[in-house]
């Protein structure tokens, strides 16, 4: 735990609230162009509910973690850059959904959807529910398809921090051998 909770979690709430929306943004614009979310007030209240969870979600997980609040932590740096990343890549989805509507398939958000809702639809087969109960906009299928993709696309931050982290502390080892005058560690030749 965190024994600096109560200054990070403020600062975390910052943070993913600027986020999150920011990478929502392509998703957001999928489902109102291809699932006409526009037309249905209570499955995009419901998108955004997802969203104010994921929020409050990530600031927390982030808050209770002391080296993602540290400066110069290498998991810090890894989860900053990725989250860089990740923000061109949802304005350039969201951009180019906007322009050129039919290459929504190019979008990761459009695959981390694809993959969610395919995963609702069999759980849906599972629990007996009618395609139906499932394709209308309802609560709880867009919530968990919302949810699920959020989780994929929150997965798939969390590798790319973590090869990150990894990246950093080998590079910052480095500098620390070269600059504290010791010969830089062998390399095997293969």
């Amino acid at each position: 735990m965190n024994p600096d909770f109560a200054q990070d979690f403020p600062r975390q709430l910052r943070f993913w609230a600027l986020h999150v929306p920011l990478n929502a943004l392509p998703s957001f614009i999928i489902a109102i162009s291809l699932f006409r979310f526009d037309k249905q007030p209570f499955a995009m209240v419901t998108m955004l509910s997802a969203i104010v969870i994921f929020i409050l979600g990530l600031s927390t997980i982030v808050a209770v973690i002391p080296d993602l609040n540290r400066d110069g932590h290498p998991l810090k740096r890894g989860l900053r850059a990725v989250m860089t990343f990740r923000a061109w890549i949802s304005g350039l989805s969201s951009a180019m959904l906007v322009i050129a509507p039919p290459s929504m398939s190019l979008t990761p958000d459009f695959w981390c959807g694809y993959i969610s809702a395919g995963l609702v639809e069999e759980l849906s087969k599972l629990l007996h529910l009618s395609s139906a109960e499932v394709s209308t906009g309802s609560f709880l299928p867009v919530m968990l398809t919302t949810a699920l993709e959020g989780l994929i696309i929150a997965i798939s931050i969390a590798m790319m921090s973590f090869f990150l982290c990894l990246y950093f502390q080998s590079r910052d080892r480095r500098k620390a051998f070269t600059s504290a005058g010791s010969p830089a560690p062998l390399r095997r030749s293969s």
